[in-house]
This record gives C-alpha cells, structure tokens and sequence, in this order.
C-alpha cells in the first residue's frame, strides 16, 4: 500500500498553520465578537488567542514524541486507549467536516454577493474544486494553501492600513454593555478565529524532522495569527462603532468600505473568498489524514486506509469528506454552528491537555524531543492552565447556545 511522503518543510508547515487559522473565523465573526466585548474586543481576542495557546504547547510535545498523521487520534489512544482514541479521532474529524460546510456557506454568500449565482451550487461547487486540489496531493495543496494565505493576510493589513488614521479616536478600556461576562462571552466566540493551529500535526508524516519542525510550526503560526488579530480587532471599532459591527454579515467590508467605497467592498469580499476557501482546504486535509490513521488500525474503517499511489494521498477519505461536507452545506447561521465547532474543540483540547498529564505520570522516560517547560513535579503547570482557561470558554459557549434557543 502507498504511503504518504514526506515533502514540507518548515516554513510551509508554519503556512499551512497560518492559513488553516486565517480563515473564516476573522472574516465573519469579528462583528459578532465586537458586539459582545464593545471597544474591549482586542481583550477578548488575547484571551482566546492566550487559551489556544496554552493547548498548543500540549500539542508540541504530544506531536514531537509521537509524529503520526492521526493527531489527536494517536495521543489519546496512548494516554487513554484505543477506544477514546478512535472517538476523538472522529469527533475531531466531524468537527473538521462540519466547520468547512459551513464555511463553504460563507464562500457562497461572497460569491452570490458578487455575482449573483445560486448560493446552494457555489458551495457545492468550491467544496467540490477543493476535493480536486486535495486528490491531487499535498504539494498541490500546500502550494494553493500558500497562495491564499499571502491573498487573506493581505486582506487584514488592508483593514489594519485604512484604520492608521482613527486609531486613539475611541476609549480602548470602555466596558460593554454586559462588563466583563461580555468580553468572556465575546472571547469564547473568537476562539473559533483560532481554530486552525492543531491542523499542522495532521501533517507530521508528511513532513521532514517533524518532531523538530511541527512544534516550531505550531508556535510561530499561532504568535503570527495573535499578532494580526491584535491589530486587527483594535481596527474594527476604531473605524466603526462596536453597536454597528455586531449587526452586521460582513463587517470587514464596512470598514473597508467606509474610505474606499464599493471598490474596497468588492476588494475585501474576493479576499474573503479565499480566505474561506482555504479554510475549507486546510479542514479537508487534517479532516483526512485523521481518518487514515485510524483508518490504518481499525478494521471496520480499514477501506478509508487507502493512499493513492499516483497522487499519495488519502483519496478513499477525502471522498467521504467530500459527500459529509456537501450534506452539511445546507446549515446556515455561522454564529450557531461556530459555537458548535468550538463545543467539539474545547473538548477535543481539554482531553489533548490531559493526554499529556497522563503520559507524564505513566511514560515518564518515554522520549520527548520537546518538553513544556514550567513543571511542578513532572506536571506541566501549562497543560493545566489550558484545562482551566478552555472549561471557563466552553461554560460560557453552553451558557450563549442555551440563550440563543
């Protein structure tokens, strides 16, 4: 059987990172975040981007002692069995196929905004071209993701550049309308803006010295994307009022919009269109790989084990991807199924912080080519903050999906 190659560097790992975080999430949900945490959204956004990456030191060291496609699939197997392994393989998954359905429902809006076609076939359409550019192999992937990653973080410094002149023109320390429940609630929300990061261990089988590489990837994309969020929610209620941010479907549009008129309207909105389409890419690819490796060990799954040998890649999966994502594509409000995603991330994280506190008390000698530092007694005071701090946003995620119904 055909198995995958190793052919990424670094620097397209940290890429993939970026682009697989740079997505959807900044695109469509920052005027949401702004309505709940007003002109404290930059707060807000560190919180989320301080939770991720706490998770991400888990990550680094999970994936550097075992560097294995499955991700999350491999480290909980290890920590806590096969069974637990084989369920939040598969919950990740799910997670994966559902965010890019719903994101291909974005793209779909951009597009009929654009150009007016049907919403139902331009999602079907791009989810349709991206299993294309996925079949094709990971080279070809990497390249588009690499494309798209430089057109959407051109699309935010647009955004960060049209705000240079209103920056200090509101109070950046003004509490909103609901206090500090509101940043929390805000910041539970933007933590789907981070989603994105844990895609590049799915990668480890794919890529040179992986246990060096994916955990420098991890860090260096998830500072980047903390950076750029920053700025870019500092931005947003410089330009515009927070009230007016949160009623809107395309909030970066209107601040582009506000200097630029329709031309920077339909500039930002073709960015979007990449940035969600690279979004869709980036789930596809982890979404994919996950269930090859648990694919490769399960024989009730072993069909979705198959690589093609032409391309290497996981096509068997990537097709069931496909038809999962186009099921999916009819569930509309990103709001909703945003909160969802995160539900099935945050307990996807808590069980990743765990898998590493399990594995430092029962493999203590097991080899660890990167350890997260700061342990009291050989448990890493980090993992458990990750714990805390992702229990505290999923609470406050519970607590607004039981509101919204």
């Amino acid at each position: 059987m055909a198995e995958l190659k190793r052919t990424l560097g670094l620097t397209e790992c940290i890429f993939f990172g970026v682009g697989s975080i740079l997505g959807a999430g900044i695109y469509t949900l920052i005027g949401k975040v702004a309505g709940l945490s007003g002109n404290f959204i930059w707060l807000s956004f560190l919180i989320a981007a301080v939770s991720a990456l706490f998770t991400a030191f888990s990550y680094a060291e999970l994936s550097s002692a075992f560097p294995k496609a499955g991700g999350e699939y491999e480290y909980a197997k290890k920590a806590f069995g096969k069974k637990v392994g084989v369920f939040l393989g598969i919950t990740i998954s799910m997670n994966g196929i559902i965010s890019g359905a719903t994101v291909a429902i974005g793209f779909a809006g951009y597009l009929s905004g654009l150009i007016g076609t049907n919403i139902l076939l331009n999602a079907l359409g791009i989810i349709l071209l991206l299993f294309g550019v996925n079949a094709t192999g990971i080279r070809s992937s990497s390249i588009v993701n690499i494309i798209f990653t430089i057109i959407e973080a051109g699309g935010l410094f647009f955004v960060i550049y049209v705000a240079l002149p209103y920056l200090g023109d509101v109070n950046y320390l003004e509490s909103p309308p609901e206090g500090n429940n509101g940043i929390l609630a805000a910041s539970a929300l933007a933590f789907f803006a981070y989603i994105g990061f844990e895609e590049i261990v799915k990668l480890a089988e794919e890529t040179k010295s992986p246990e060096k590489n994916i955990p420098k990837a991890l860090f260096a994309a998830s500072a980047i994307v903390m950076v750029m969020y920053s700025l870019v929610a500092i931005s947003a209620v410089s330009v515009i009022p927070y009230l007016e941010l949160g009623k809107s479907s395309s909030p970066l549009a209107m601040i582009i919009g506000k200097d630029y008129g329709q031309t920077g309207v339909i500039i930002i909105s073709v960015i979007a269109l990449f940035a969600t389409s690279n979004t869709i890419l980036s789930n596809m690819v982890g979404s994919s790989r996950v269930l090859l490796n648990i694919a490769k060990e399960t024989k009730a799954l072993k069909l979705f084990s198959y690589v093609s040998p032409n391309s290497k890649s996981p096509l068997i999966a990537l097709v069931l991807i496909l038809l999962l994502m186009a099921a999916f594509a009819l569930i509309g409000n990103i709001e909703i199924i945003a909160r969802i995603a995160t539900v099935f991330i945050f307990i996807t994280f808590i069980v990743v912080n765990l898998s590493v506190i399990v594995l430092r008390i029962r493999e203590k000698e097991m080899p660890r080519p990167y350890r997260i530092p700061l342990n009291i007694k050989n448990i890493p005071v980090i993992s458990v903050l990750g714990i805390l701090t992702t229990l505290v946003l999923l609470g406050y995620t519970i607590f607004s999906l039981l509101k919204e119904h």
